[in-house]
């Protein structure tokens, strides 16, 4: 009988673990469209920053969200992704970051994986965030918000 429980019990880790394994392989960072120097000026437009890592939980559930984010709002706003899943890709977003201007909102925001910051596009400064909405209404309410304020 404890033979038989330890089976089920081994045999339900290892289900779990092949689960993990899955979503792990199914949640690359976002790519999105580098921004060139004349969006990069153009201080109109808010950022809209995603902090992932391909381990993060709250990225596995919310990626659904930011691909709406993406449709809903390329071309108005300056989106941008910190992948932090390992050192090498913390580098390379710490590089965008500082060409972008953004280095110390990296320094501040890369620990919040699963989260994503609305910046003003003027000063860079925080308006919101949203950590792990799975509602596209919290989203939007957000960005539009940060679009309107620029008017």
């Amino acid at each position: 009988m404890i033979r038989k429980l330890a089976m089920y019990f081994a045999g339900a880790i290892l289900l779990l673990a092949a689960i993990g394994v899955i979503l792990y392989i199914d949640n690359p960072a976002p790519h999105v469209a580098g921004i060139d120097v004349a969006t990069l000026n153009d201080s109109s437009r808010p950022y809209v920053i995603k902090v992932h890592a391909k381990w993060c939980p709250v990225c596995m559930m919310t990626k659904d969200m930011w691909n709406q984010v993406e449709s809903t709002y390329a071309g108005k706003v300056r989106l941008v992704v910190f992948d932090v899943t390992d050192s090498a890709s913390e580098r390379a977003s710490r590089a965008e970051a500082q060409r972008l201007g953004l280095g110390e909102s990296f320094d501040d925001y890369a620990g919040s994986t699963g989260t994503v910051y609305v910046l003003n596009g003027a000063d860079k400064a925080l308006i919101t965030s949203i950590h792990g909405s799975r509602d596209f209404s919290d989203y939007r309410k957000a960005i539009d918000g940060a679009l309107s304020a620029r008017n």
